[in-house]
């Protein structure tokens, strides 16, 4: 069962459920916002049921405090995210990123003692609005298995680019894990099975139970390239201030985020209308035998977007709207 949620009262039962729970006004709409983005974008399990785990985290780590600059240069800049979440700490950051981006071409920004920052392609997007080339990769708690293994050393680890284009920004955003872990909550949430080869248990057997695949581990998507691509967002987390592994019940989690200006290389509209030309000759392209049509990654999730804020309402599971409005009553 699907409940219909006008766009306004979506973000006004986030808001007040995720003060309820500890966090500031300010926070709470900026959260609410990236919630009902995810949404829009067809990944409920990045959606509004997500407001549950968070509240378990304000539960553990607090509301966090002052966001600081611990060092900058005219490229580059270094936040500590003083413990506040993570789809807080890095709009900030990508914000600061396309800042100087604009002033000197490129913007590198890190954030570290930060947590749990939602999709990724929230932020890039940003840039690519902003007409520049954006990067970001986040690594989190560790809760998948390298390839060949059962213990949880990586995070899920996703990693996403955007870039300017003449109609709308090519997008793409990819986990480095078979499954990311709050779709594995999610299923958790509505009581459906996980798909099979996601995931193995504690002792390291098979599993398609979500509450199995919690105690156990992920396992990285793509086999050995996916571990491999893990590693690298990993490492660049530790760039961005993580710590190696992050275990479970604290830890510094670390974002790394860029910004490019084309214009370093090639006239900015020269670019825009070479990534549009990619888009639509791939768009454009044959499909396979039976096939509908050639896809851009990515695509689909801006297209929802566009459709569901013209439409003006969302779709939320019962359970979860239950979940979230217990408080209210």
């Amino acid at each position: 069962m699907k409940k219909q949620l006008e766009l306004a009262e979506a973000k006004e039962a986030a808001v007040s459920y995720l003060t309820h729970h500890g966090m500031p006004q300010e926070h709470a709409g900026m959260v609410a916002d990236h919630l009902i983005y995810a949404t829009l974008a067809g990944h409920d399990f990045a959606g509004l049921s997500r407001l549950q785990p968070i509240a378990e985290m304000l539960k553990e780590r607090g509301p966090g405090g002052s966001i600081s600059t611990l060092r900058e240069t005219p490229i580059s800049a270094l936040l500590d995210g003083a413990n506040v979440n993570g789809y807080v700490t890095s709009v900030l950051a990508m914000d600061k990123a396309i800042a100087l981006a604009k002033r000197s071409g490129v913007g590198v920004v890190g954030v570290s003692n930060s947590w749990f920052s939602g999709m990724l392609r929230y932020y890039v997007e940003r840039a690519a609005d902003a007409d520049l080339i954006g990067m970001h990769a986040a690594n989190s708690t560790a809760r998948v298995a390298p390839l060949g293994g059962i213990d949880r050393l990586l995070g899920t680890n996703p990693l996403a680019f955007a870039f300017p284009s003449l109609s709308t920004p090519l997008v793409i955003d990819f986990s480095s894990a078979s499954m990311m872990w709050g779709d594995v909550l999610y299923h958790q949430q509505i009581g459906r099975p996980l798909p099979e080869g996601r995931a193995v248990d504690a002792q390291g057997a098979p599993t398609i139970d979500p509450a199995a695949a919690l105690s156990g581990a992920i396992l990285a998507w793509g086999g050995a390239r996916g571990s491999a691509l893990s590693m690298i967002v990993q490492a660049l987390g530790i760039l961005g201030g993580s710590d190696p592994v992050i275990r479970d019940g604290g830890g510094r989690w670390g974002y790394f985020f860029m910004a490019i200006d084309p214009e370093l290389l090639m006239p900015l509209q020269d670019f825009k209308k070479n990534i549009q030309s990619l888009q639509d000759q791939v768009e454009n392209s044959r499909p396979v035998p039976d096939g509908a049509f050639v896809r851009v990654p990515g695509s689909a999730a801006t297209r929802k977007v566009r459709e569901g804020r013209a439409r003006g309402w969302i779709e939320v599971d019962e359970p979860i709207y239950s979940a979230i409005t217990r408080h209210c009553v």
